[in-house]
C-alpha cells in the first residue's frame, strides 16, 4: 500500500490542477455565456444535481470500501461481483432518474419557471448513466488505492469538458444557442470520462455477475446516498427561492437569474479552491480513522483529526485575506464581472466554515456517525432556507452570503461537538483558535487593500491584485509563524512518522 505522505502528495497534485483547469473553464464559459446564461444552466444543473446524486454518490465510496476489503483478503471473486453489483444498481438508478424527469417535463415547467432551463435539462438527460458508470469505475480504482488513476480521470475529465465546450461554443452568438451546446459538451465529456474509466479498470480486472453482492452494496450505499442526496437537494430550492424572492424585491427576472448565476458560478466557486487540498487530506487520511476506531486507537485518533483541523483552518487563513484584501480585483480579472468580485470579498468570511463543514462531516462519517452528520446537515438547511427567506428582501443578493455563513457555521459546531462526545480526549477550542487568526487576518486584509488600491493608480489591475494579495498573505504568514499558531513542518513530520511505521 502506498505512504500517506505519497498518496495525499498524489492526490492534492492532480486535485490543484484539476481546480485551476476548472476556474479556467468557468471563465471561459461565463464569458461566453454571460451571468444569464451561467444562471439558466446553474438552474437546469440543480435539478440534475438530485439525480447525479442518487446514482453517483453514495456507490463510488461503497465500491470503494467493499474493492478494498475483499483485495485485503485476496477474495477476487467477490471484488469483481461488488463492481458488477455497483454498476448494475447504478445503470437502475440511472434508468429511472431519466423516466422521471420526462414524466415530469411539465412539472419542471412550473417549478423552474423558465422554459429554457427545462430544455436545458432534458438535453443533460444522458449525462446521469454516462455518470453512473465513472463513479462506479473510479470507486473501484479507489479502493484499490490506485490515486494516480482516480486523480488523472479526474484531470482528463476537465481537460475533456473544456476542449469540447470551447468546440461547441465557437461560433455560437445566440446566448440560448450557446448555453445548449454548453450542455452537449457536458454529455459528451461524461461519456468520454466512463469510457476511460472502464478502459482502465479492465487492465487489471473484471467483473463477475453471478451471485452478485447487490445487498452488501446497498447496505452500505443508501445512508451514504441520504446524506448526499438531501444536501443535493439545496441547490435547486435556493434556485428557486432566491431568484423569486429577488424578483419579489423588485429585480427583473434577467436581473435575478444574472445575480444568481454571478453568486453561485462564479464568486462561490473560489470559494471552494481551499479544498483541493482539504478533500486530498480527507480522501487519504480520514478513511485510516476507521481501522483506528476497531483497535481503539484514541491517540492517534484524535492526533489524526486535530492535525486535520489545524491545517484546515490555516489553509483557509491564507485564502480569506487574498479574498478580503483583492477579491474586487479578482473578479474583474477573472470574469470580468465587477459585482462578482465585490460579493467575493463579503463572502470570504465563508471559507473557513467550508473547509471546516466538509472536514467535519468526513470526520464523522469514518466514526460511522453518518446519521448524526445528516441530522447536523438538515439543521444547518432549515437555517439556510430560513435565512434567506428572512434576509433577501432586506439585503438582496448578499442574502445568499450571509445564510450560507450561518448554515456552514452552525454544521460546523454541531460536527464538533458530536466528534468530542466520540473521542474522550478531543479538545479543539475552535472558537478561540478562530478569534486569534481574526486578529491576525483583520489588519493583514486591510494593508493589503489599501496597498492595492494605490497601486492602481500605477499598474493594471492584474499586477495591483497581484502586490496586494501578495502582501496581505505575506503578512498573515509571518504573524502566525510571530505568534506560533500553526507550523507546516509539524503537519508533514507526522505524515512522514506514518510513513515509516507502514514501512517497519
Amino acid at each position: 500500500m502506498k505512504s500517506i505522505f505519497k498518496a495525499v502528495a498524489i492526490v492534492t497534485i492532480f486535485s490543484v490542477i484539476t481546480r485551476a483547469l476548472g476556474f479556467l473553464f468557468r471563465i471561459f464559459i461565463s464569458r461566453k455565456l454571460g451571468a444569464e446564461g451561467l444562471g439558466l444552466f446553474q438552474i437546469a444543473t440543480s435539478i440534475l444535481g438530485i439525480f447525479m446524486t442518487l446514482v453517483s454518490s453514495g456507490l463510488p465510496l461503497t465500491t470503494a470500501k467493499l474493492v478494498s476489503k475483499y483485495e485485503a483478503n485476496n477474495e477476487l471473486k467477490k471484488r469483481n461481483q461488488a463492481v458488477a453489483s455497483a454498476l448494475i444498481i447504478a445503470l437502475a438508478l440511472s434508468v429511472l432518474s431519466s423516466f422521471v424527469i420526462v414524466l415530469l417535463k411539465n412539472v419542471w415547467k412550473i417549478v423552474l419557471a423558465d422554459n429554457r432551463a427545462v430544455e436545458i435539462l432534458i438535453i443533460l438527460i444522458p449525462s446521469i448513466a454516462f455518470s453512473a458508470i465513472y463513479a462506479v469505475f473510479r470507486g473501484a480504482l479507489w479502493g484499490q488505492n490506485d490515486y494516480f488513476n482516480c486523480g488523472l480521470t479526474e484531470l482528463l475529465e476537465q481537460i475533456f469538458r473544456f476542449a469540447l465546450t470551447f468546440f461547441m461554443l465557437l461560433n455560437a452568438t445566440d446566448l440560448f444557442v450557446a448555453t445548449k451546446n454548453s450542455a452537449y459538451a457536458f454529455n459528451l465529456t461524461c461519456l468520454l470520462s466512463a469510457l476511460m474509466t472502464i478502459v482502465i479498470y479492465f487492465r487489471k480486472s473484471k467483473l463477475s455477475f453471478r451471485k452478485g453482492e447487490y445487498k452488501n452494496v446497498l447496505k452500505s450505499a443508501l445512508p451514504v446516498t441520504g446524506v448526499r442526496l438531501s444536501n443535493s437537494l439545496v441547490q435547486p430550492l435556493t434556485s428557486l427561492i432566491i431568484p423569486s424572492m429577488l424578483i419579489l424585491s423588485g429585480y427583473t427576472r434577467a436581473e435575478a437569474v444574472a445575480s444568481y448565476g454571478v453568486v453561485m458560478g462564479m464568486t462561490f466557486p473560489l470559494l471552494f479552491v481551499p479544498m483541493s487540498v482539504i478533500g486530498s487530506i480527507s480522501m487519504v487520511l480520514i478513511p485510516s480513522i476507521s481501522s483506528m476506531m476497531s483497535k481503539n486507537d484514541y491517540s492517534s485518533i484524535e492526533e489524526n483529526i486535530n492535525k486535520s483541523i489545524n491545517v484546515s483552518v490555516f489553509i483557509s487563513a491564507i485564502f480569506i485575506p487574498l479574498y478580503l484584501s483583492v477579491g474586487d480585483l479578482i473578479g474583474i480579472v477573472l470574469f470580468d464581472n465587477v459585482m462578482s468580485g465585490v460579493l467575493l470579498q463579503i463572502s470570504a468570511i465563508c471559507v473557513l466554515p467550508i473547509t471546516l463543514c466538509n472536514l467535519t462531516g468526513s470526520i464523522l462519517n469514518a466514526l460511522s456517525l453518518e446519521g448524526k452528520s445528516f441530522l447536523n446537515y438538515i439543521l444547518g438547511s432549515v437555517v439556510l432556507i430560513a435565512s434567506i427567506v428572512i434576509f433577501t428582501p432586506i439585503i438582496g443578493i448578499n442574502s445568499i452570503i450571509v445564510s450560507f455563513f450561518l448554515s456552514m457555521t452552525l454544521i460546523s459546531l454541531l460536527n464538533l461537538s458530536k466528534i468530542k462526545k466520540k473521542i474522550p480526549n478531543f479538545n479543539l477550542n475552535i472558537i478561540n483558535l478562530t478569534m486569534k487568526y481574526s486578529l491576525i487576518i483583520t489588519p493583514s486584509s486591510l494593508i493589503g487593500h489599501f496597498i492595492s488600491n494605490i497601486m492602481l493608480n500605477f499598474f493594471p489591475v492584474l499586477i495591483s491584485g497581484v502586490i496586494g494579495g501578495s502582501i496581505a498573505i505575506i503578512l498573515v504568514l509571518s504573524l502566525i509563524k510571530t505568534f506560533n499558531l500553526y507550523d507546516v513542518s509539524a503537519f508533514l513530520d507526522m505524515i512522514k512518522r506514518k510513513r515509516k511505521s507502514k514501512q517497519i
